[in-house]
């Protein structure tokens, strides 16, 4: 038996392009380092500032070599642009995910334990929500930058670990919502009833009839550590940490972001790629939830 609609997603043309447009980028992220023509992270002072290499200006111009152009640092925009994708599918890909097994972990216990434990996991989660998630994690980042592992990873962990301990929350509740409906259902009493352990009933009968909205909210959030990461680049607060108070260990579209401001009237491309990558790839996630959330309303005739 098909559980999924494989017709229906066919036809959509929301699923086609966010699929599309996923594995493309998706491609571009796991291949940067042999699309890329120059090493990222290598300083050129004698070709800082280059403009795009169509463009000639009195001061300096364009060259082939530099399609997109360079920094004031010299390194290559283009080669950045794309190891940045890269950043951006591993946040996506971890800090979500990450997030995500606390919420249903939180969630599974407080929904089922009930007691003294599920009232102190509901205080901390009131706790949670009423700080602001903006404002709580930028301490975070700005906390552990350069503590939890400060070699190559470089504040990138910090904001997987920061993302995920701000945002479990608002899944951990829709979890135990279910769990309270579930744990009165007869097919969890039979269970019950014959001596089975409350771990056993979690994770055979309770966990896989909420899987399904842990992996919803997987989709759904995406989008919005991709859109956090820029913001904190953009506001000099990121996985690009300074070293020696120039070189940037971690790639990121947030950090371009940071590094566009100076020369945007130089070199606009540094700021729009960024922000069109950003937009084109939090588009598609948000499409695809979008359609899969449609997937659990009837097809209209």
């Amino acid at each position: 038996m098909t559980f999924f609609p494989w017709k229906r997603a066919l036809r959509s043309k929301r699923a086609w392009f966010s699929a599309l447009t996923i594995l493309g980028l998706g491609l571009v992220a796991g291949l940067a380092p042999w699309l890329a023509p120059h090493d990222p992270f290598r300083l050129n002072p004698s070709q800082a500032s280059r403009p795009p290499m169509w463009v000639r200006t009195a001061l300096s111009a364009g060259q082939p070599e530099y399609p997109l152009g360079t920094d004031r640092y010299g390194r290559d925009v283009l080669s950045r642009l794309l190891y940045g994708t890269r950043t951006a599918f591993c946040l996506a890909l971890t800090a979500v995910p990450l997030a995500a097994a606390l919420g249903t972990l939180a969630g599974l216990v407080a929904g089922y334990a009930g007691g003294r434990l599920a009232a102190a996991l509901m205080a901390l989660i009131d706790l949670l929500q009423t700080l602001p998630s903006l404002m709580f994690l930028v301490i975070c980042v700005l906390i552990m930058r350069g503590q939890l592992a400060p070699t190559w990873f470089n504040g990138l962990l910090t904001l997987v670990v920061g993302f995920a301990a701000v945002n479990w929350t608002s899944l951990a509740r829709l979890i135990r919502v279910a769990v309270l409906r579930l744990k009165t259902q007869l097919f969890v009493e039979a269970a019950r009833s014959v001596g089975a352990s409350a771990g056993f009933i979690l994770l055979r009968h309770i966990l896989p009839n909420v899987l399904h909205l842990s992996l919803a909210w997987i989709i759904n959030n995406i989008p919005a550590v991709i859109l956090l990461e820029a913001v904190l680049g953009y506001i000099g607060v990121g996985v690009t940490t300074a070293v020696d108070g120039d070189e940037f260990l971690v790639i990121s579209w947030g950090g371009l972001f940071y590094a566009g401001r100076s020369a945007l009237s130089r070199n606009p491309f540094m700021l729009i790629l960024p922000a069109a990558g950003l937009l084109l790839l939090s588009l598609s996630f948000i499409l695809l939830a979008d359609f899969l959330n449609g997937l659990s309303r009837p097809e209209p005739d």
